[in-house]
């Protein structure tokens, strides 16, 4: 039995993809400090659940950071992959963070919907309003870099939950404004705390399938077996696995069986260029194998 190799590594550099995260950590904590001294100020809960879910996400923006700078530590003999699964890791932890802080917001909202105190609904308005703009323009320096890495893509749901807590802490304002019903700060504390369940368990299950080496969503792997079949000369492909190593960082394994007679390299090269071209995976291992029974 005959066993050919062929790997083809993707390694460009990706030098100064953290630099919208600075941007977005001092927006962040910008808004941090200004909810917090507003909800303390107007008496609003929802003011303060944002400030809290800022705080958490000031902490998952860092970490996302620093798992930026580590992955683009090169290889070495311990760490042959390198250290990209410290992305992942990463927006794991940012997902477990999130639900743990809503557990808290949701005990308190509960609280202050039994026993409502007063709120002032004009500088909570305001308040709500900076930072809604200033998530509006994290979410906008983290976007590009959102949608092909899972650890950006954590640092965006964090984001973009801040701007929908933002916009209910606003609305919260509008009401007790107009009708002094002032439940209404609880009930879109626990709106706002539904937001963030539903963006963390998006970004747990994504993280914890890529942990798991399941296969990524975006490829089938019946269609790539049955592409890789129609190779000339390849009768059939086994021990065919799909993982990632963090999102955008898609690889292949596979056995290929061969007629008699074919060119191994041929096989090879055909099999490359089919999953760099039709399915974006570049970094490709494949074993030829001679078909006995030819």
């Amino acid at each position: 039995m005959a066993h050919d190799h062929a790997h083809d590594h993707d390694h460009h550099g990706e030098g100064g993809a953290e630099r919208p995260l600075y941007g977005a950590i001092a927006l962040t904590g910008t808004i941090f400090f200004v909810e917090l001294a507003g909800g303390w100020w107007t008496g609003s809960l929802a003011l303060i659940a944002d400030a809290a879910h800022m705080a958490v996400d000031l902490l998952g923006l860092s970490l996302t950071l620093v798992a930026a700078m580590l992955a683009r530590l090169p290889a070495d003999p311990k760490r042959t992959y390198g250290y990209r699964r410290v992305e992942v890791l990463a927006a794991l932890g940012n997902a477990i963070a999130l639900m743990v802080a809503t557990g808290f917001l949701l005990r308190e909202a509960w609280a202050r919907f039994a026993f409502p105190t007063a709120i002032a609904a004009k500088p909570m308005i305001g308040v709500a309003f900076v930072g809604l703009l200033c998530n509006m323009g994290s979410a906008a320096l983290l976007w590009k870099a959102s949608r092909t890495n899972i650890n950006m893509r954590g640092a965006l749901l964090h984001v973009i939950s801040d701007g929908a807590g933002s916009v209910g802490a606003l609305l919260a304002g509008v009401i007790i404004l107009q009708t002094r019903w002032y439940r209404a700060d609880a009930i879109v504390t626990v709106l706002i705390c539904g937001g963030i369940v539903l963006t963390a368990f998006w970004l747990l299950r994504d993280s914890v399938n890529i942990l798991l080496e399941g296969a990524p969503a975006h490829l089938d792997i019946d269609e790539i077996r049955e592409a890789l079949k129609g190779i000339p000369g390849v009768t059939d492909v086994h021990d065919l696995h799909l993982w990632s190593l963090t999102q955008g960082k898609d690889s292949m394994s596979g056995h290929l069986i061969l007629e008699a007679g074919r060119d191994h390299s041929e096989a090879l090269k055909a099999g490359k260029v089919i999953m760099a071209e039709r399915f974006g995976i570049t970094h490709v291992t494949l074993q030829v194998e001679k078909d006995d029974a030819a």
